[in-house]
């Protein structure tokens, strides 16, 4: 990977039904060989409050249960320069934090080749 750090920040109504994955993703990031050389940050936090913290964080991904305000939220990514995406709806009911750890790395690498 080409980056030391990977800050990722998940939004979904209250922060609350995201902090469940919050932890199980820090554990796998923790157990990651291949992240071992990288400085990974993830925390939640309500989608209201998106303004308050997303220059903290690298790439943002959001709930399924607010991906009717996609549009909204990636207007205010945009104008950041971070990208966003919708948690997949499987991997969020799963709690797949492996996926969407994958997710988020994905992201950081368009991001980083992009610019």
């Amino acid at each position: 990977m080409d980056f030391k750090r990977l800050n990722i920040l998940l939004c979904c109504n209250l922060g609350a039904s995201t902090g469940v994955m919050v932890t199980k993703m820090r554990e796998i990031a923790a157990g990651s060989t291949a992240l071992k050389d990288v400085d990974v940050l993830i925390e939640a936090h309500p989608a209201s409050d998106i303004k308050e913290y997303i220059d903290h964080f690298d790439v943002v991904l959001i709930g399924p249960q607010i991906k009717h305000r996609f549009l909204d939220l990636k207007e205010i990514c945009d104008e950041r320069g971070k990208p966003i995406e919708v948690i997949d709806t499987k991997d969020y009911g799963t709690v797949n934090g492996a996926n969407i750890l994958k997710q988020a790395i994905y992201l950081r690498i368009n991001q980083t080749e992009a610019n």
